[in-house]
């Protein structure tokens, strides 16, 4: 059964007349009869009642019609489905995102995804860490991710769209907390809290790189994954903390942030894709 018999049913059931019909569908009159003809032997049943002066469907054509009446709608909205898909204005991206992202990037994005393309779907995986996300785009398990920054491995693409500042975060009552900034030089003896060492977390080992160029090894007693967990424990004097300074958004009581040295270490954090990726979704994302 092809889309042109059944096409061509329609506009003779609705015209009531073979030269009309053929008129519509821009075909000689012999053509659409064969046409009819052959759809009749195929169902096994007869659609229409001819006559000299009109043509009308049978009960079995009535019911035929019934069901197939809306075949051209449906077509047409197959037809935009696929064009929008396409286009990448519907569909699913899959989203990995640091927990620094989840505060800051993530949520400016989804509204702006859901502003402009509101039904694509959003596949969120996280928070994670940067090392992790990598691996799902590695095994194109992710479309892309909002991570540190660099990012590397085969076919990965990236674009920075931040840069993170470091600073010394210290407990209200700490001797150092009156100036106006610190050098890492001048805690060098005292009891750090930081993110984990071992999981990926970029910004313990950027914290443990800044101590280096400083000249010394941070000496970790307390780790957390959660920023707002290690301002706490250095509000409650366990040790100081080389953190984002952004962090400091967090309003922690007992917390001051004091800025390291012109010079210090900044952090990129953005994008990172499969430059491989047949999602048309993604160019959308990037555009935006």
């Amino acid at each position: 059964m092809e889309l042109r018999h059944l096409y061509s049913f329609l506009v003779v059931a609705e015209e009531q007349n073979f030269t009309r019909a053929a008129l519509r569908l821009h075909i000689a009159q012999p053509p659409l009869s064969k046409r009819i003809r052959e759809l009749e032997e195929e169902l096994g049943v007869k659609l229409f009642e001819r006559s000299t002066r009109k043509v009308a469907l049978t009960e079995a054509g009535r019911a035929f019609h019934k069901y197939i009446a809306a075949l051209p709608s449906v077509i047409e909205e197959a037809v935009q489905a696929s064009r929008r898909a396409h286009r990448g204005e519907t569909g699913t991206l899959r989203i990995g995102y640091t927990g620094r992202a989840s505060q800051s990037q993530l949520p400016g994005l989804m509204s702006r995804l859901r502003q402009v393309y509101p039904d694509v779907v959003l596949d969120l995986h996280g928070p994670a860490t940067t090392a992790a996300l990598r691996m799902k785009l590695l095994e194109n398990e992710l479309d892309v991710a909002l991570c540190f920054l660099p990012i590397e491995g085969p076919g990965i693409a990236t674009r920075a769209t931040t840069e993170i500042e470091f600073a010394m975060a210290l407990p209200a009552s700490h001797p150092l907390a009156g100036q106006a900034e610190v050098e890492p030089g001048q805690v060098q003896s005292e009891p750090f809290v930081a993110y984990p060492a071992g999981k990926g977390f970029h910004l313990r080992m950027a914290m443990e790189r800044i101590c280096r160029e400083a000249g010394f090894v941070p000496y970790v007693i307390r780790e957390t994954e959660a920023s707002q967990s290690l301002l706490c424990q250095i509000a409650a004097g366990t040790g100081v903390g080389l953190i984002p300074m952004e962090t400091a958004a967090l309003n922690i009581e007992g917390v001051v942030f004091r800025p390291l040295p012109t010079g210090a270490l900044r952090l990129q954090h953005g994008l990172a894709w499969r430059q491989d990726s047949a999602n048309p979704v993604l160019a959308r994302l990037l555009e935006l």
